[in-house]
């Protein structure tokens, strides 16, 4: 009896594995992870390496919003600071483009970017950076890239990638990172995907609740009769 945390769905490359569904958790005595406090809001959400960047990265004046410039390549970004684990990582889908094939790579390096020559950033996160040791990335699925659409995504203390979609269900997507060191996070800007926005918590809720607001509005008007509280 009593609540029980609902089971992640699994990435189609994957078996399936049981996981806490929690930003940030304990460890029981029956070994469940649960939900506890936040970590200190003063580091600040991520933002993008003003320098590790593929050559056709355009970077806004806030390191919030990556841009692809020219072709559907040479778009690897990397976090500025360590991602924490269970620390979610969110971007906005900003700019899609049609025309290619393909969409986001993303996952984590235990390799500080700040050391990466800009000649050392291949063209491609995967398969060329995934190669390199340190380096776990893959690709979202082309039909969860839509325009407008939340990614999040984070590491677990047992070396497994999760991401949601729209603060959907958290889906395994990679195993077997290293965690006794620092990581930070991939994102690689390819094919259909030309600009991402890494969102603050409070960016997040506000395009949730947007989200929420419309679909309300659109069940109202499509009820014979209905109509809006006075």
């Amino acid at each position: 009896m009593g609540n029980t945390t609902p089971k992640p769905l699994i990435d189609s490359s994957l078996q399936h594995r049981p996981v806490a569904s929690r930003q940030y958790c304990t460890v029981s005595n029956s070994g469940v992870e649960r939900h506890t406090s936040a970590p200190p809001v003063s580091i600040g959400s991520p933002r993008f390496h003003p320098h590790a960047k593929g050559k056709n990265i355009r970077l806004d004046t806030q390191l919030r919003r990556a841009t692809r410039k020219n072709s559907f390549c040479n778009g690897i970004t990397f976090s500025q600071r360590p991602v924490r684990l269970y620390e979610k990582v969110r971007l906005r889908f900003s700019g899609v483009h049609t025309g290619w094939s393909g969409a986001l790579r993303f996952g984590f390096t235990s390799l500080d970017p700040s050391n990466l020559a800009l000649a050392d950033i291949p063209k491609y996160a995967c398969p060329d950076l995934v190669t390199r040791p340190g380096y776990w990335a893959k690709a979202l699925p082309e039909r969860l890239a839509m325009r407008d659409s939340v990614l999040a995504f984070w590491a677990d203390r047992h070396g497994r990638v999760f991401y949601s979609i729209n603060d959907g269900e958290p889906i395994l997507f990679h195993c077997g990172l290293s965690v006794g060191c620092l990581l930070w996070a991939i994102i690689d800007i390819y094919g259909i995907t030309q600009e991402v926005t890494l969102l603050v918590l409070e960016d997040f809720v506000y395009l949730l609740s947007g989200k929420i607001i419309d679909h309300v509005w659109s069940g109202l008007l499509c009820v014979p009769g209905g109509s809006l509280p006075t």
